[in-house]
C-alpha cells in the first residue's frame, strides 16, 4: 500500500520523503521535519511515500515506491524531484534509483540501513565495498545486489548524494561504508543514535546547505 501526503503545489522542487521501518509518513510532520522545510520559505513541495514494510519482502518494493513517486510528482505539477530517506527508507530509494538512474536530481540519506549487520560486517572484513564486491560472486539477494551495484557503478552515474550519519548509531558502519564512496563534503555527521533527535539535527544541517539551490523570494 502506498501512502502519500503532499504539502504545497506548483513549486519548483518536489521533495519526496521515504520513512524507515516502524515509521509512517505522518511521523515527518509530527517530528517537525515538514515544518523545518516550510520555515525556509523555499518553493518546495514536500510529500511522503510509504511503500509498506511488506514490500521489502514480497518483491514489490520498487514498483510500489516508483508508482508513489510518480503519483505525487504529477500532483505537484511535474516539479524537480529530490528524494530523502531515513534508515531502511534509504535502501528503498537506492533500489529505485538503480532501476531508474534519472529518477531524482539528488538524494538525501539519513543514517542509512542498506543491509543486515552481518552483511555489513562481512563487507568491513573484506576491506570495504569495492574489495568485497570484487570477491562477491554467486549469491545475489537484494541487499547483496544493491551493495555490489553501489561499489562497482561509475561514480558519475548517481545523482548527487548527501549522507547523514549519527556517530553512535547502531548502523553507523553502514553510513561509513557509503561515505567512503563519496567526497567528504557530501557527508554530514552528528553525535547521537538511531533516533529522531539525530534525524532532526541532521535535517537541520541538510537544510542549512540548501542542496535544492532554489530559494523562495522573501515575503513581507
Amino acid at each position: 500500500m502506498v501512502a502519500a501526503t503532499t504539502r504545497g503545489r506548483g513549486t519548483d522542487v518536489l521533495l519526496v520523503m521515504v520513512p524507515g521501518m516502524g515509521m509512517t509518513e505522518s511521523d515527518f510532520e509530527a517530528e517537525g521535519l515538514y515544518e523545518l522545510v516550510r520555515g525556509t520559505g523555499w518553493p518546495i513541495s514536500v510529500a511522503a511515500v510509504d511503500p509498506g514494510a511488506d514490500a521489502y519482502l514480497d518483491g514489490t518494493l520498487e514498483s510500489r515506491l516508483l508508482n508513489g513517486i510518480e503519483a505525487v510528482r504529477r500532483d505537484a505539477g511535474g516539479a524537480r524531484v529530490w528524494l530523502a530517506g531515513i534508515s531502511l527508507g534509504c535502501q528503498a530509494i537506492l533500489r529505485c534509483v538503480r532501476m531508474q538512474p534519472n529518477l531524482a536530481e539528488g538524494l538525501i540519506l539519513l543514517t542509512p540501513y542498506l543491509a543486515s549487520t552481518g552483511l555489513i560486517a562481512e563487507v568491513g572484513q573484506a576491506g570495504g565495498l569495492l574489495p568485497w564486491a570484487t570477491a562477491n560472486t554467486g549469491r545475489m539477494e537484494p541487499e547483496r545486489s544493491l551493495l555490489t551495484w553501489l561499489a562497482t557503478m561509475p561514480r558519475g552515474a548517481l545523482p548527487p548524494i548527501l549522507v547523514g550519519q549519527a556517530l553512535e548509531d547502531r548502523f553507523a558502519r553502514t553510513a561509513a561504508l557509503l561515505a567512503e564512496l563519496l567526497p567528504s563534503d557530501q557527508v554530514i555527521s552528528v553525535p547521537g543514535g538511531h533516533d529522531w533527535t539525530s534525524w532532526r539535527a541532521l535535517w537541520r544541517l541538510v537544510l542549512e546547505r540548501n542542496p535544492f539551490e532554489q530559494r523562495a523570494a522573501l515575503t513581507s
